[in-house]
């Protein structure tokens, strides 16, 4: 990513989704909030107004493993998760959480 951008941060859960902001300058991120993620699926309206609000250029989602990096039971709706943020046409990469 060339230049100052901001990330919006996603932490898949089956009920809710933390959401972080942060900035590629300053190496620094800020804690949104939560995101809906209920049986009639999650709340993309509320994450469209964070994409309007902070103009991200990347989006960026924690990638569940286990420590020995075989798929966890959560890769699966995480990349599911991951496959809907392509409506808002912006750049998603995943971040290992082995040890978060």
């Amino acid at each position: 990513m060339a230049g100052p951008s901001t990330i919006l941060a996603f932490d898949f859960g089956l009920r809710r989704i933390g959401v972080a902001v942060g900035q590629s300058v300053t190496g620094s991120a800020s804690p949104l909030g939560v995101v809906a993620n209920r049986e009639s699926g999650i709340d993309f309206d509320t994450i469209a107004e964070l994409v309007a609000e902070w103009h991200p250029g990347l989006l960026v989602v924690g990638m569940p493993t286990h420590a020995d990096g075989s798929p966890s039971e959560m890769q699966a709706p995480v990349e599911a998760f991951i496959a809907e943020l392509a409506r808002f046409n912006l750049p998603v990469e995943t971040v290992d959480e082995r040890y978060t």
